[in-house]
């Protein structure tokens, strides 16, 4: 893995910045933009703190997804990072902590995605027919008893995308409240919070994905950059208490 220290639980950390962006490693729990719910304090609102008066998020992650948010700090890195994003130049990559252990060592799913008809929570998504387009790769980074550590590369940017794609292929992300054993698991979650029942079955208080890498090229200088973050403390500790 990458040697970048993790962001702290309750807050992001700053990976680079410059003029025209701020990276940042954003911890899972906390949401990119405003939430309804006040006790979920926003990425958003953290960066306008951090003197980004408007700030223009390239990518976008799940509230319980941790890790790489690139920033663009006005608005000419933002067009010139949009149009990277339109013409899929920007390489993204994650790592997941998968239920069941994987036979082959890498491989591509294809599959559209559209919202699910009939589910108790109304932004589930699956795998349809009449779906957008959705492409992933993914890559077997260790085996574990019952688990596998996953690299996934999304050729495609669509909600939930690999969560969707890893419960369609059998394997559902550790912790997916959505994705996982029972979607009601959720609105439990909005309920009354995580409880010890509800850790029986997910085993960890959040999904176990983290977005570890991305490759852009500059608004600025137009040359190939890359930005890391190391794996956060909970998923660390996962794969360690099941080696």
């Amino acid at each position: 893995m990458d040697s970048i220290p993790s962001a702290k639980p309750s807050e992001p950390a700053i990976i680079t910045e410059d003029d025209d962006l701020l990276v940042v490693d954003k911890p899972g729990g906390m949401v990119c933009h405003s939430a309804q719910r006040a006790e979920f304090t926003s990425l958003a609102d953290w960066v306008r703190e951090h003197g980004v008066a408007t700030p223009r998020m390239i990518n976008r992650l799940d509230r319980e997804t941790s890790g790489l948010v690139v920033i663009a700090k006005n608005e000419r890195a933002a067009k010139i990072l949009g149009k990277q994003v339109l013409r899929r130049e920007i390489a993204k990559e994650y790592v997941a902590i998968c239920w069941g252990e994987f036979q082959d060592d890498r491989g591509v799913i294809e599959q559209p995605i559209g919202l699910a008809p009939g589910a108790v929570v109304f932004t589930r998504r699956e795998v349809r027919a009449d779906g957008q387009a959705c492409v992933t790769e993914w890559e077997v980074e260790r085996r574990l008893p019952g688990f596998t550590i996953l690299r996934l590369r999304p050729q495609t940017g669509r909600a939930h995308q690999l969560r969707v794609h890893l419960q369609w292929l059998g394997h559902p992300i550790v912790g997916d409240k959505i994705y996982g054993p029972d979607e009601k698991l959720y609105l439990e979650f909005i309920e009354k919070g995580v409880t010890d029942e509800m850790l029986t079955k997910l085993l960890l208080p959040r999904h176990a994905l983290h977005a570890c890498r991305v490759t852009l090229r500059h608004p600025t200088s137009q040359q190939p950059v890359t930005f890391a973050a190391e794996l956060p403390a909970d998923m660390r500790d996962f794969i360690g208490e099941h080696s």
